[in-house]
């Protein structure tokens, strides 16, 4: 059994569709570089005769500060696929859960013709609904369906070594041209739960070792500090448990350091009696090992996948005990959970909130109290109230590229 249910969540294939200056030019990466100024649009030479077209003037973005957790409570965020790309599912999760979220999460894999392309319209409709994205980026293809790949940990064309030697820069840097110019906070969490073997990025698999995972991490880091991506809050987030279960394979082992993360995180997941040979599971069994690590590193943490199916035991209770535990530990300042339904060739998971009426009321209640923020990040507030009418008319005008 594989350690998260991230690896099998369904991806969808689509072309890439080619990336489209805004109404009033906001220029992500496929534009060019931001800039101000330019002739005014549509002005024609002194003669009036028709000359070559004109671009309007490109309005250049504010950057965001980094996200830091709220001075007090966590906040609260969901994967509610297929948000962003249709962010009427933030809106559904809302509703059913009777509160907001501060932060959405999503995933996007490297291969070119699986949404790989930094979406700014994606974003726009994360930010104009006062929540940060959280996006996890991931150096595999998932093809169609990613529960159902074989071997998805040996996938040599993202061996950790390509990424050390610059295979990848081009579209690394494109990625962070493209967050820059978009201007919003965007936390990014790379090469997730790095310490299990069903990920191309893990350490004991497809010729990796951990040593070249931190190497790897660096390097990103570094390429977006050289094209001034400072509005990026990296995360660096862990499998609940390490597989295999090694001292070389340890959490530790794959910590690039102080300077390279601004965030860390962890996954677990109570599967009950629905995954094969899985056994019901508190939250406690799932996470006191891995919050007892990442508080040694003394940065903000966060859940960022979390959930319980309702086969095996009491999933009403199961969340109500979760969320109270949550309450009771200052050192978790974000909690994601994980809206979503999972299906391979041999089981299903379904960990939606609302799989029961008990499911759904129980969330309510323990999400309720005003620990649980549903208010946009400060970095968010900060950054929307910064800008001009004519850079709220530029994000206005993105869309979604899938």
């Amino acid at each position: 059994m594989r350690g998260s249910a991230a690896v099998r969540r369904s991806m969808w294939r689509r072309p890439i569709l080619a990336a489209v200056c805004a109404a009033l030019a906001l220029s992500v990466t496929a534009c060019g570089p931001v800039t101000t100024g330019g002739a005014p649009s549509g002005s024609l030479p002194a003669s009036g005769a028709a000359g070559p077209p004109v671009a309007p003037p490109i309005v250049a973005l504010p950057l965001a500060q980094k996200v830091e957790p709220a001075q007090t409570g966590a906040y609260l965020g969901v994967y509610a696929p297929p948000a962003p790309f249709d962010a009427t599912s933030i809106d559904a999760f809302e509703s059913l859960a009777a509160k907001g979220v501060s932060i959405v999460m999503w995933y996007q894999p490297w291969a070119q013709d699986n949404r790989s392309s930094f979406d700014a319209g994606a974003c726009q409709a994360v930010w104009s609904r006062g929540k940060v994205p959280m996006i996890t980026w991931e150096p595999w293809d998932p093809g169609n369906d990613a529960n159902l790949v074989t071997d998805p940990a040996n996938q040599s064309a993202y061996r950790l070594s390509s990424i050390i030697d610059g295979t990848f820069d081009a579209y690394i840097r494109s990625w962070a041209r493209g967050i820059r110019d978009a201007g919003g906070p965007v936390m990014l969490r790379p090469m997730h739960e790095m310490n299990g073997n069903w990920y191309p990025w893990d350490g004991t698999v497809n010729g990796n070792t951990p040593e070249q995972f931190r190497a790897a991490w660096r390097h990103l880091h570094d390429l977006f500090a050289q094209e001034g991506a400072t509005n990026v809050t990296w995360v660096w987030s862990v499998n609940h448990e390490s597989v295999p279960r090694t001292k070389a394979n340890a959490y530790a082992a794959y910590y690039p350091g102080d300077a390279y993360v601004d965030w860390t995180a962890v996954s677990g997941f109570n599967w009950g009696t629905a995954g094969l040979g899985s056994r019901w599971h508190t939250f406690s069994f799932w996470y006191d090992a891995p919050l007892a690590y990442l508080a040694t590193l003394k940065k903000p943490i966060c859940i960022a996948e979390f959930a319980s199916v309702e086969q095996g035991g009491n999933k009403a209770a199961w969340l109500r005990d979760a969320y109270a535990r949550i309450r009771r530990d200052p050192r978790i300042e974000a909690v994601v959970y994980y809206d979503s339904v999972e299906k391979s060739a041999s089981s299903s998971q379904d960990w939606r909130v609302g799989t029961s009426t008990a499911s759904r009321d129980a969330f309510r209640a323990a999400v309720a109290p005003s620990y649980y923020r549903a208010e946009p990040p400060a970095a968010l507030a900060a950054w929307t109230a910064s800008l001009t009418d004519a850079q709220k008319r530029v994000l206005e005008a993105l869309r979604p590229l899938y």
